[in-house]
């Protein structure tokens, strides 16, 4: 009894915080602390919320911007990871070659790398994807690299002494030893596609959170402005929630600390089964397709948008 007061005692002082934060929202504009036409308060922005619920227009907007950062971030990892065992495992020497290169590619500002990415890809998915995958790549890679480099020797002689193949040497010792922190990476990159949300959204797109903060700035729709920006915020979090509860489920022995926004639950975390695991996968997928399915309506209408002032330009 006295842990389940505890426990409601901990979650009402983490929610302190953002209780008080909405209460300045909503009475800060009223009592003429701030301009209400620049803050507006939380109901207004909550009734413009509930408005592109209803008009359905909401839901497009994110599950196409969830669809590009997933995308984005699928393929980082799809280029970071063998690129980091490879460069971590076996070509060490070239790994401390390219290191300075790959430390200064990483901290490029990737709003300066707009007009390469526009150049290379046009203004369609292709460079939103890229510019997004750019900024997850390098904690990824650097991550796998850490990972696989901070592996103990102990272990890997060990294993090598057994006579391990190297199948195995990867899929039983590199991939589990690296994997706690591969995740902090994985992670860290979730955060960064959701932050270039914005620059990639306003190259040629005509939905996304990106796209609806970007417009509503354009025709000073104040509102529509907090509400795309405080998706942008949730949805972050919520994936990063999702992946630090994956990470302890799948790593249950390593110990966690307590993380912004991440709670503090010092309980003990079970192990996640398989059958967790491709609940998760079949999620990821679903997002993926459904999200693809909505990107290609939403294009197909700006398209045929496009052509049709091209037309009546040319009757003009």
């Amino acid at each position: 009894m006295a842990l389940n007061a505890q426990h409601v005692k901990n979650t009402l002082l983490r929610s302190s915080g953002l209780v008080i934060f909405f209460l300045l929202w909503e009475f800060a504009p009223r009592l003429g602390w701030a301009d209400p036409q620049f803050v507006p308060p939380f109901s207004t922005v909550f009734h413009t919320i509930h408005h592109l619920w209803l008009d359905g227009s909401l839901i497009t907007h994110l599950v196409v911007s969830l669809w590009r950062a997933l995308l984005g971030l699928l393929i980082a990892v799809i280029i970071a990871l063998p690129l980091g065992f490879l460069l971590g495992g076996w070509l060490t020497g070239l790994a401390q070659t390219l290191n300075p290169l790959f430390r200064l590619l990483g901290q490029v500002n990737p709003f300066s790398l707009m007009p390469v990415f526009i150049l290379f890809f046009g203004i369609g998915e292709g460079a939103k994807l890229a510019i997004v995958a750019w900024v997850c790549l390098w904690p990824v890679l650097f991550h796998t690299i850490t990972g696989v480099q901070t592996i103990d020797p102990l272990l890997l002689k060990s294993a090598l002494a057994m006579g391990i193949s190297r199948p195995d040497l990867f899929t039983k010792v590199l991939l589990p030893g690296a994997a706690p922190t591969i995740f902090v990476g994985l992670r860290l990159g979730a955060g960064l596609a959701f932050f270039m949300l914005i620059a990639a959204e306003m190259l040629g797109a005509s939905a996304g959170l990106g796209w609806l903060l970007h417009n509503a700035g354009a025709v000073f729709q104040i509102p529509r402005i907090y509400a795309a920006g405080f998706f942008i915020i949730l949805m972050r979090i919520v994936v990063n929630r999702v992946l630090l509860y994956l990470e302890k489920g799948i790593f249950i022995w390593k110990e966690s600390s307590p993380v912004f926004m991440a709670g503090t639950d010092t309980g003990k975390v079970s192990k996640l089964t398989r059958r967790e695991l491709a609940l998760a996968t079949v999620i990821l997928v679903g997002i993926l397709f459904y999200g693809g399915i909505e990107v290609e309506k939403v294009n197909q209408g700006l398209n045929q948008d496009n052509h049709s002032n091209h037309q009546s330009h040319q009757e003009k």
